[in-house]
């Protein structure tokens, strides 16, 4: 039974020695200066690993086995000894494009690098780094002279100088195969949480679109793993990257591509920016390396698709010379090796299960100190103030801008209650910070609110702070901002307000008041005038008739004054509660009104169709009615021609829209700088003699049209009429507590042509 499971092992044991042999090589080999290579549970194979060690190939060795000293051009891979260094920076975070073994620089990158020196004569000299800015920092200092195989980006191309591409390769989004998201381009990548590795190029241009959510890893591995478990929606990287992750990992990584490729991505070698004769001698190296097929030896060995593409046929041929020699030495201890199979197997499981463990737990502690760290620069650099509250409501932490906020030191606050420093009115809204007091702390964030805190000169300042509680680590996180200016700016204007509030009130009354008891002596004075004026005109002289002339008029025009003021005042003190209001009924009012000054003029008044709208009627009749009394009054040689009609508003800022009401006539207009001038109190722009009035009814209609929430101007030109225009919000909070358009259209704002309404009307 023995003789026969050897037989069968002497068959077996070829194939599988084949099968085994690229992750496993080293450890099978006899032959001098073959190093072993990483095992088979790490992240990645180190296949090369002797090649970058410096190791001697069996090639180089004599026939029998004695390997001959090896001479200085020889251990400078055939350059003369004095031959000039290339010092060449090496990233070494992105397999199998460069990486680390055992602390020696591995990877398509790295074997390039070298094929380019010594095509261009020179020894190249590795500086291997992982961070990306570090090593274009010391290529700008001029520690080394070139950077292998960088990516080339818009950023990069004006800090370095590129050579021709190395290397070509697709940038792909990668998403669990089991997600229920699958991005096809960048811009489904909006809203998602994308791993990228920092500094590199997928995080460059990941930046520089809007909208996305990057985060940063320091590791391809790492944006591979935190897809895998569930930290992110998805990565982006190199493909080649990727794939050589996914088929070293130990166990399956549940990653797939997800649509088409995002860009192509050109990675070439980079020199200080004016180094063109290094530039131009790199060019030509990696032109000679091309043409001597020692490139495409390079890209099959890394990016060949398969464990055996990485070997040439040299090395192929020595490992099967290795296999005869190893079947006859298995042969001869099958039975051996038959009966300690099983226990191999559960020693080699248990092996890479520890170690897998081990590896998970190391990038874990990497992970959790990283982030220690980047959350104490934050804490230390913080322009706001920051604490750490204890679940007994005791001050653990605070960040200079506390202490520089408040005066208080470190020593001073650490311990001490953090209620202690709160304003006493401002503690009951800081109680939300914790449950019952100091007992427990809330398991979810607390909402923000402003308090005032207590300084150490005994000033409290207001803070605006927000804070989540961890229960799990037995800590509240407070973060704040110092608003004292803002609130105290806030309570200013409050102030200011209330004062003016009353103001306008008192002064509203004091019109009204006035207004109404100066017509009583008023009324006694123009009488007694008037009586004066019949009685005695033609018994005095002329001068004492001019004089009397001039008393009954200006009591007259005294009068007049009164009354449109105290109209002025009743727009606020006696206006009416808002209703539906139809334009067209407020307008055949005010027409009739107006019927015989209309009539004497021989005006004519083309309407259009006119909505309905929220509003204080008589308000509006009084509003139609100045207005088109001042087109009878202001008329030129021509009969007046007047036009009404109302459009819908077009933008504004307003929701829920609004009604552009215009009067336009053909009477002598005026000029531009007189457009505000007319609308204040007892502002004219002509002598009473010439036409009659107070100049304030154009007062009066901007007073209406305010307190609807709306606006009115004037277009208007010398001899060529005037048009009038005021906006009607639909709604508005009116001060009497109606409904009505928020806010108001300012002057200026862009309507519908006249005579087309922008909607049906109501």
């Amino acid at each position: 039974m023995a003789v026969r499971l050897g037989l069968c092992a002497l068959a077996v044991v070829p194939v599988l020695l084949l099968l085994l042999l690229p992750q496993d090589f080293g450890c099978l080999g006899g032959w001098p200066g073959w190093a072993a290579h990483a095992p088979a549970g790490t992240a990645w194979a180190a296949e090369d690993s002797w090649r970058h060690a410096g190791a001697q190939t069996p090639s180089d060795s004599e026939p029998g086995g004695i390997t001959p000293p090896v001479s200085d051009m020889r251990a400078n891979g055939g350059l003369p000894p004095d031959a000039p260094e290339l010092r060449i920076g090496l990233l070494t975070t992105y397999p199998p494009l460069s990486y680390m073994v055992e602390g020696v620089p591995a990877g398509f990158a790295r074997d390039l690098a070298e094929a380019v020196a010594h095509a261009a004569g020179r020894r190249a000299v590795f500086h291997a780094d992982d961070s990306g800015p570090v090593l274009r920092s010391d290529l700008v200092e001029g520690t080394m002279d070139v950077l292998a195989l960088v990516a080339e980006t818009p950023e990069r191309q004006a800090q370095l100088e590129f050579s021709e591409p190395g290397l070509e390769v697709a940038e792909r989004i990668y998403v669990r195969r089991d997600g229920g998201t699958h991005p096809r381009g960048v811009a489904a990548l909006s809203g998602l949480l994308v791993a990228v590795v920092e500094s590199h190029a997928s995080h460059q241009y990941l930046r520089s679109m809007p909208g996305q959510r990057v985060l940063p890893v320091s590791t391809p591995l790492d944006a591979v793993m935190a897809v895998a478990w569930g930290r992110a929606d998805a990565l982006v990287a190199p493909e080649p990257v990727v794939e050589h992750i996914i088929r070293r990992l130990p166990t399956d990584a549940p990653l797939e591509p997800s649509g088409q490729p995002l860009r192509t991505l050109r990675f070439s070698f980079g020199t200080a920016k004016g180094n063109t004769p290094l530039m131009a001698e790199l060019n030509e190296a990696l032109v000679k390396v091309r043409a001597s097929g020692e490139y495409d030896k390079l890209y099959r060995r890394w990016f060949g698709g398969n464990v055996l593409s990485r070997y040439t046929d040299r090395e192929l041929l020595l490992a099967g010379v290795a296999f005869a020699l190893l079947t006859v030495f298995l042969g001869a201890s099958v039975v051996l090796l038959w009966r300690t199979m099983r226990l191999r197997r559960d020693v080699e499981a248990g092996t890479v299960a520890t170690r897998e463990a081990r590896a998970s737990m190391l990038r874990e502690a990497i992970s959790r100190q990283r982030a220690e760290q980047e959350a104490e620069r934050f804490f230390a650099l913080s322009l706001d103030p920051v604490a750490i509250v204890t679940q007994q409501g005791a001050l653990r932490r605070v960040n200079p801008a506390w202490v520089r906020l408040f005066g208080f030191s470190v020593e001073e606050v650490t311990g001490h209650p953090f209620l202690d420093f709160v304003h006493p009115d401002d503690q009951d809204a800081s109680q939300p910070l914790l449950v019952s007091g100091t007992n427990g702390l809330a398991g979810a964030a607390a909402s923000p609110v402003e308090n005032r805190f207590r300084c150490k000169d005994g000033v409290y300042r207001w803070l605006a702070r927000a804070s989540v509680a961890l229960p799990e680590e037995g800590l509240i996180y407070v973060s704040g901002r110092d608003v004292t200016q803002r609130k105290e700016a806030e309570l200013y204007l409050e102030r200011q307000a209330e004062e003016l509030r009353r103001s306008n009130a008192e002064l509203e009354q004091f019109a009204y008041i006035a207004s109404h008891d100066l017509q009583e002596p008023l009324r006694k004075i123009a009488s007694f005038l008037d009586l004066l004026a019949k009685r005695y005109v033609g018994r005095l002289d002329s001068d004492a008739d001019e004089f009397i002339g001039f008393a009954v008029d200006a009591a007259r025009r005294m009068k007049d004054m009164i009354e449109d003021l105290l109209s002025y005042s009743r727009v606020s003190t006696q206006g009416r509660e808002f209703e539906d209001t139809d334009m067209e009924k407020v307008v055949d009012t005010v027409l009739s009104d107006l019927g015989l000054l209309l009539e004497e003029a021989g005006a004519t008044v083309d309407r259009g169709p006119l909505p309905m709208i929220r509003a204080d009627r008589v308000q509006m009749e009084q509003l139609l009615r100045n207005l088109l009394g001042n087109a009878v009054k202001y008329r030129s040689e021509a009969p007046p021609s007047i036009s009404i009609g109302a459009a819908r508003a077009v933008g504004g800022g307003q929701r829920g829209g609004a009604w552009v009401f215009h009067v336009r006539d053909n009477g002598i207009g005026m000029k531009p700088e007189h457009f505000e001038r007319i609308f204040r109190v007892f502002q004219r722009l002509h002598g009473p003699g010439r036409y009659p009035g107070t100049g304030i009814g154009l007062a009066v209609c901007k007073k209406i049209v305010e307190r609807h929430g709306g606006s009115i101007e004037v277009e208007s030109a010398p001899g060529r009429g005037s048009t009038f225009r005021f906006v009607i919000p639909d709604r508005f909070a009116g001060p009497t507590g109606s409904t009505g358009p928020t806010g108001s259209y300012g002057p200026g704002m862009p309507v519908v042509p006249d005579g087309h309404v922008g909607q049906p009307l109501p």
